[in-house]
Order: C-alpha cells, then structure tokens, then sequence
C-alpha cells in the first residue's frame, strides 16, 4: 500500500509541474504576443530612438533631415523636433559638401555602414544657422552612420549616431 501512495503523489506531483509550465508557457506567449504587438506599432521604436543615450539624426533618401532624438536636443539645446527638422532640413545644412560625414552620408544612403571616427565638433556648422543652438557643443566624437530601408525599397533613410569620445 505503501507504494500505491508513493505512485500516487508522484502523479499528484507531475501534474502539479505540468500545470506549472503550461502556466510559464502562457505567460510567454501573452510577452511574446506584446512584444510584437509593440514592435508592429512604429510608435515603439521611436520612442527607443528618442530616449537612446546618443545624438541621433534620420535623414530622409533625398538627404532631407527627418528626425532627431531628444539626446540631440538636450546637448544642443535646440527647442523641438520641428524646430531642427524645419530649421536644418537639407544634409548640406548639417554637414557641407567635401567633410567626411557628407560623403559617408552618402554611402549611409546608399546601403552602407560606415564609421567615423575622432571627428573634431561635427555640429559646428548647426551653429551658423541662426535660433537653432543654443549651447555649444565642440570635441571630438565618433560617428556611426547606417542605412534603414524604406518599406522594402531600394532607397534608404541614413541614421546618424554621435557618440563624444571622453579626452581627459
């Protein structure tokens, strides 16, 4: 008899751990069900742009300036998005033909990754471009610049990514 019990809360005890992980299984489907729920919604990924820790500028395929992040703003101290985006508009405003992130810019809009590095103030020319900065920010800074396709297309919007090395 004393096996019968023992067969008997073994059982108990399996189907205990089976409701168990068919709970954890539930659970992450629900996550995973949210998850691309979040992802399906541009909204998500713009607000993971907009708290990124870095300077960010999305450029449009024909180099027109469609989005910064609010790292961006802060450090420059420009009011809003509108304001830059109004304000800066063209590449050419940003970054003048024949620098180095112009032409990387270019390739960035062509499908290419590129990286940059010890760029010396590569905002300087924002500060030309009247009511826009209001501090200045100068050093150097890496540069990262990476396409984003455009709904499968062929042309690509160029994300650029300032990341202020420390020199001590």
């Amino acid at each position: 008899m004393n096996n019968g019990k023992s067969k008997k809360q073994l059982l108990e005890e399996l189907i205990q751990a089976q409701k168990a992980l068919e709970e954890k299984v539930e659970t992450q489907d629900q996550m995973i069900k949210r998850f691309e729920s979040l992802a399906s919604q541009e909204d998500f990924f713009v607000k993971v742009m907009d708290y990124f820790p870095y300077p960010i500028m999305v450029f449009s395929p024909d180099g027109m300036l469609k989005m910064v992040n609010n790292t961006l703003l802060t450090e420059t101290g420009i009011k809003d998005i509108e304001t830059a985006v109004n304000k800066l508009g063209p590449l050419g405003c940003c970054y003048p033909v024949g620098t180095k992130v112009k032409e990387a810019m270019k390739r960035a809009l062509s499908g290419e990754t590129v990286f940059l590095y010890d760029i010396k103030d590569p905002l300087e020319t924002l500060k030309n471009v009247s009511g826009v900065m209001n501090k200045n920010i100068s050093g150097f800074y890496d540069i990262v610049l990476f396409p984003i396709k455009q709904n499968g297309n062929k042309s690509f919007h160029a994300v650029v990514m300032l990341m202020k090395q420390n020199r001590e």
